[in-house]
């Protein structure tokens, strides 16, 4: 949709109130000298209207009459006849045939098209029309893709299980407009379907393309829509002055309008003419400068108030606004500044209640974390334990040896240094600095899996990786952690609640267009389609409220 701008109508506004005295004066003036011209034209209007409406009448016509002759003649042993009315019929493009769901079960096409055989038609309008009780269907004119050239679709009933539907290609329109020449070599007839569409316009090829219509035009809004059917008229298309005449199909209710450039029909009046442009021109200038000058005086508080408005869009600061004299536009001034400072205020609301919320995830995960290291110490320090005791009763009884006391300070500092990492690991996640850091996906995967290995350990999970090497990943490590974590915990909790004997958790890193994508699933069973669209909520859990915030998804998906 094209908006225009305030200055530009009352710029329109003042060239049309310019040029409408002029037209009615020059109009007086020329009228009876009009009179004696125009009858010689009207005659040879009215036979062109008459061929082109009987052409697109035949075209109808004709397409009906294949459609009743392969109703009368077609069958699943006959199928061949499609061959030959696609050689022998220029307007038909392609032959679909249908069963009584909207399959296709044949077709044949002159073109190269993406159809074949068992393609669902049953979503069209010309299928659902014949389905639901018509015996024959006329669509709304399309543009082929496989032509760039308008198209109608024609469906009937050949069967109890079976629905023919014809392409109809109309370039026969455009061949047909194009015979029809003005003086000046441009072509006499135009072509639009019911909606105003273009169907042939060999003056301007593109406008079928495009698929421009004529409802916009002075051609449609004074003559067509009040019916003036076979009369001679006069209109502007595209800043062109025509004189024609118009009719309506009777078929298919297109309009075609025969029309000449009225300056070349009456050559004699180009000299008046002239100097009705000229005079045009003159009042035209006189209005865009008397426009302008009245946009610096009323318009001018319209573009400081556009101006503050765009200000307030973009996040910009204004303390005070006083623009213009008119208090109506003060007063929506201040509003937009009442508005903007309200805004304000719920942004830094809502960032106290993200604040919180995420506080509150941060504790339920530090009391998850403290479980999952209390799981993973017991092991270590058993170790720890035994090696300790037993070099104890070994030297009580003298039998502890060199190569015993070595290797179990050997153990004790190897589990020493785990219990190391680990809390290397746990105060890293807790400390919570914001800091974009480019990190290898691997290494952060390690740190999740001694966060998390006494919780898999004790429930029976295995995690299966798919990492791919040398992924590395410019972000937020640990709030990357926390949210692979969360996801962890939620597919633990499923696991257990579903009882599932073997419990896995697979987790994969790749790389896809400079982008890493990880991937986690399980073997749980999946979100119930009824809560999946909640799932990212602050506070929507499953669990009981003992169990779970609701914050840990919620928290992942900011």
């Amino acid at each position: 949709m094209i908006f225009k701008t305030l200055k530009a109508n009352i710029l329109l506004y003042f060239i049309l109130f310019a040029i409408i005295p002029l037209m009615i004066g020059s109009s007086v003036v020329l009228y009876q000298m009009y009179k004696a011209k125009e009858s010689s034209f009207t005659h040879r209007y009215a036979q062109i209207l008459r061929q082109a409406v009987s052409e697109s009448d035949d075209i109808a016509n004709n397409i009906e009459y294949i459609g009743k002759y392969l109703k009368n003649n077609y069958s699943n042993k006959n199928y061949y006849i499609l061959n030959e009315l696609i050689k022998t019929q220029k307007n038909i493009s392609t032959i679909i045939i249908l069963d009584n769901i909207g399959i296709i079960q044949n077709f044949k096409s002159s073109l190269k098209t993406n159809i074949s055989i068992g393609f669902d038609y049953s979503n069209t309008d010309y299928f659902n029309k014949i389905k639901s009780g018509k015996k024959e269907y006329w669509s709304e004119v399309y543009l082929s893709q496989a032509t760039g050239l308008p198209s109608i679709s024609y469906s009937l009933r050949i069967d109890d299980n079976t629905i023919c539907v014809l392409v109809v290609n109309l370039k026969s329109l455009h061949t047909f407009a194009n015979k029809f020449k003005s003086t000046d070599n441009t072509t006499m007839v135009m072509i639009t379907d019911n909606n105003g569409v273009f169907l042939a316009n060999p003056d301007k090829m593109e406008s079928v393309a495009q698929r421009e219509d004529i409802l916009s035009s002075d051609l449609y809004k004074k003559f067509i829509l009040k019916k003036y059917v076979n009369k001679e008229i006069i209109f502007n298309i595209n800043n062109t002055k025509y004189i024609g005449i118009f009719g309506i199909s009777n078929r298919l209710k297109w309009t075609i309008i025969v029309k000449e450039n009225y300056n070349v029909v009456f050559d004699t009046f180009s000299t008046l003419i002239l100097f009705i442009i000229l005079f045009i021109i003159i009042l035209v200038i006189i209005s865009i400068l008397f426009a302008f000058k009245l946009s610096k005086s009323i318009l001018k508080p319209l573009d400081t108030l556009d101006k503050n408005m765009d200000d307030i869009a973009h996040d910009k600061t204004i303390k005070s606004v006083k623009i213009s004299k008119y208090k109506e536009i003060n007063k929506l001034s201040d509003n937009f500044l009442i508005m903007q400072q309200k805004i304000k205020d719920r942004e830094n609301e809502n960032r106290q209640k993200d604040k919180q919320i995420f506080k509150s995830e941060k504790m339920a995960s530090m009391g998850e974390m403290i479980g999952n290291i209390a799981h993973q110490w017991r092991q270590p320090l058993s170790v720890i334990s035994t090696a300790s005791t037993g070099m104890q009763v070994q030297k009580e009884y003298d039998i502890l040896t060199d190569e015993l006391f070595y290797e179990s300070c050997n153990r004790i500092n190897d589990n020493v240094q785990y219990l190391s990492k680990t809390i290397d690991d746990f105060r890293n996640f807790i400390k919570g600095d914001r800091i974009k850091i480019i990190f290898n996906m691997k290494d952060l995967i390690d740190s999740f899996l001694r966060l998390v290995d006494g919780s898999a350990k004790s429930n029976n999970i295995s995690i299966i990786l798919d990492i791919e090497d040398n992924l590395n990943i410019n972000g937020y490590k640990n709030e990357l952690i926390q949210c692979i974590m969360n996801i962890f915990n939620n597919s633990k909790d499923a696991l257990i609640d579903n009882n599932k004997d073997n419990r896995f958790i697979f987790i994969s890193g790749k790389e896809e267009n400079n982008q890493a994508v990880i991937i986690i699933k399980d073997n749980a069973g999946g979100i119930p389609k009824d809560i999946i669209s909640k799932i990212f909520d602050p506070y929507f859990t499953t669990k009981h409220q003992s169990n779970g915030t609701g914050l840990g998804l919620h928290m992942s998906y900011n």
